[in-house]
């Protein structure tokens, strides 16, 4: 990975997808980014790459609903991409589903994080959920 922090869009799987959403610029990608965390195969392993997609598709959710996190090379388009994009904001459920989920067992991303013993993403990914449920 080339791109490796903490923070959400920290890392080239969440900066390719939020690229790739601004480029195409279509909400649904970020609805179908959230389904492949918590959707039917949402019992199954979550790779890191699917996790990282879907925490970004959250963040875009909670920019939507006015609770964007701090603005950086990474984010700064898709944050932008979303803003103003009421029709994200029924999509918090969802988002916090797949917050939840990225965290749990059977979870790269979270194995990930956990192996590097560092607690700052946890702190991120908290922030996150309590943006999400304070508009939910």
């Amino acid at each position: 990975m080339g791109a490796w922090d903490a923070t959400v869009f920290g890392n080239d799987d969440a900066a390719d997808w939020a690229g790739e959403l601004v480029d195409a610029d279509q909400e649904q990608l970020v609805a179908d980014a959230l389904e492949r965390a918590v959707g039917p195969a949402g019992a199954e392993y979550l790779e890191a790459p699917r996790g990282a997609e879907a925490l970004a598709a959250a963040e875009v959710v909670a920019a939507a609903a006015g609770v964007p996190t701090d603005s950086n090379p990474y984010n700064e388009r898709a944050l932008a991409w979303a803003s103003g994009r009421a029709g994200l904001v029924k999509l918090i459920p969802v988002a916090i589903g797949a917050v939840d989920r990225v965290v749990a067992d059977e979870s790269e991303l979270a194995e990930l994080w956990a192996e590097a013993g560092d607690l700052t993403w946890l702190k991120a990914i908290d922030d996150l959920r309590e943006r999400l449920r304070s508009r939910g």
